[in-house]
């Protein structure tokens, strides 16, 4: 197995030595290369972090432009059900997020790994595009470290799920998923185009938020060197909150590969609040995780980091007259 991984990683690095991705001397060795590529992908790091600091800086700007028009409408943060919303993947609420995963251990390959992850859950409400409520998630992996060095763009993601049930207490729906070819580089990315159902449950009773979300991408375009794919993105979540924004949380990422029978199955356990930034709704977590299966390479153990923005008057917002309400349906409340 590691034999083929390095034989997969040298093959990578020969490619972008011949089309000119990288400058590599005419004698050149497989630890003359990696070096060449660990000092390329650490220049490529720090250029996207500036990239995406500055879109941060962009969207905080603009937003607490929006937040203080909103401020005679303004709520507390630790409303029970902004909470729930906060730690739901996808949510009835905008959300703008930045989650980090630092790996510094992995299963099957030697290194270390890092994912910075920025998205934004958005939903729409009845009659804005279809007679059902939407609940949309757009995630984009922009600096994606694998452990051999390298750095890049990962893939973009795109869910939509049309809620079918709404009660009280829970609901339920189904929609597509797609995956869009967009990683900079052979190692952060799969070079598919994908599409595949989506569905998620939730529920939501008293001081407790639980249920899941499962997408299941199929490749049906893209690189055909490249493997073609199809696996099951398995996301169950649970969170209790104490009271005053504070909260316990566990969204694990499970993947079930039906192509080679490969899983990863985590274990993680989290913390946070949600709380008032000025006119901002801000929900900041920490939340460990450990790999149960043994399928490498995978990652071993990390951390991830999380924090978001959240703007449950959106709609009201941007839309008064259209339905507005159905955009925060449901809507519980201890």
């Amino acid at each position: 197995m590691d034999a083929t991984i390095d034989d997969r990683r040298t093959q990578f690095r020969r490619r972008k030595c011949r089309r000119g991705w990288m400058r590599c001397p005419p004698d050149w060795t497989v630890a003359d290369a990696r070096s060449l590529e660990r000092r390329r992908g650490r220049g490529y790091f720090y250029a996207m972090l500036v990239r995406v600091l500055a879109v941060l800086a962009g969207w905080v700007v603009l937003l607490r432009v929006a937040a203080a028009a909103d401020a005679p409408a303004f709520q507390p943060a630790a409303t029970p059900n902004l909470v729930k919303q906060a730690n739901s993947p996808i949510s009835n609420i905008l959300q703008l997020r930045l989650v980090d995963s630092y790996i510094p251990s992995f299963k099957g390959a030697d290194g270390q790994g890092n994912a910075l992850t920025m998205s934004m859950t958005m939903p729409l409400p009845e009659n804005r595009l279809l007679p059902r409520p939407q609940l949309s998630l757009l995630s984009l992996p922009t600096a994606v470290t694998t452990p051999d060095g390298t750095t890049g763009l990962g893939d973009l993601r795109f869910v939509d799920v049309v809620v079918l049930k709404a009660g009280p207490n829970g609901l339920w729906g189904v929609g597509p998923t797609f995956v869009f070819p967009t990683a900079s580089e052979p190692t952060t990315g799969q070079a598919k185009w994908q599409l595949g159902p989506a569905a998620a449950v939730a529920f939501f009773p008293g001081r407790w938020l639980f249920g899941a979300l499962a997408q299941n991408p199929i490749s049906f375009a893209g690189d055909r060197t490249r493997r073609d794919t199809n696996g099951l993105y398995l996301q169950p979540f649970v969170t209790y909150q104490f009271g005053g924004g504070w909260f316990v949380r566990s969204q694990p990422q499970m993947f079930f590969n039906w192509k080679t029978g490969r899983q990863v199955l985590p274990l993680d356990a989290g913390a946070g609040r949600v709380f008032d930034l000025g006119h901002l709704h801000v929900n900041l977590f920490v939340e460990p995780f450990w790999n149960l299966s043994s399928d490498g390479p995978t990652p071993e153990y990390g951390i991830t980091f999380g924090a978001a923005l959240l703007f449950p008057d959106f709609w009201n917002r941007v839309a008064p007259g259209l339905s507005a309400d159905a955009a925060n349906r449901p809507r519980p409340e201890e």
